[in-house]
C-alpha cells in the first residue's frame, strides 16, 4: 500500500517519503520524464502522476517496503508479464526496491508498453 504522504506537489512527495526512496523515485522519475518529453507530474489519489496529454500515463509512490510504479492498465501489465526486465510484476503494478530503481531500459519497456494501450 501507498504511504499517505501529505503533499499537493510532486516535490512535496519526494521531500516527504524517506530519503532512499525519494532519490529512488526521483531516479525513476527522470527516467520517465525523458522517455516522454513534454509530460507533466502531479499528485493524484496521493501519489505522482506523469501525465501525457492531460491523461494519466503512469504513477509513483514510496510503499512501507518498496517502491512503485503504477501501470495504470491492465492490459499494459498483462503485455509486461514475460517480458520486464526487473522490478517485480503485481498486479498493474511494478515494486522495486530503493536500493534498485528502475534502469532506462526497463523504463523505455515499460513506456512503450502503456503507450501501445493509449493508441
Amino acid at each position: 500500500m501507498s504511504r499517505g504522504l501529505a503533499a499537493t506537489t510532486p516535490e512535496e512527495y519526494l521531500a516527504a517519503a524517506p530519503a532512499d526512496q525519494a532519490l529512488a523515485l526521483r531516479t525513476v522519475l527522470g527516467r520517465l520524464l525523458d522517455a516522454l518529453p513534454g509530460a507533466q507530474t502531479v499528485i493524484s489519489y496521493g501519489i505522482i502522476v506523469v501525465r501525457v496529454d492531460g491523461r494519466a500515463f503512469v504513477g509513483l509512490s514510496a510503499a512501507r517496503t518498496h517502491c512503485s510504479l503504477h501501470l495504470m492498465s491492465t492490459v499494459a501489465a498483462a503485455s509486461l508479464a514475460e517480458v520486464l526486465p526487473e522490478g517485480r510484476l503485481v498486479g498493474a503494478t511494478v515494486h522495486f526496491s530503493a536500493d534498485a530503481p528502475l534502469g532506462p531500459a526497463t523504463v523505455r519497456t515499460i513506456v512503450e508498453a502503456r503507450r501501445h494501450v493509449l493508441d
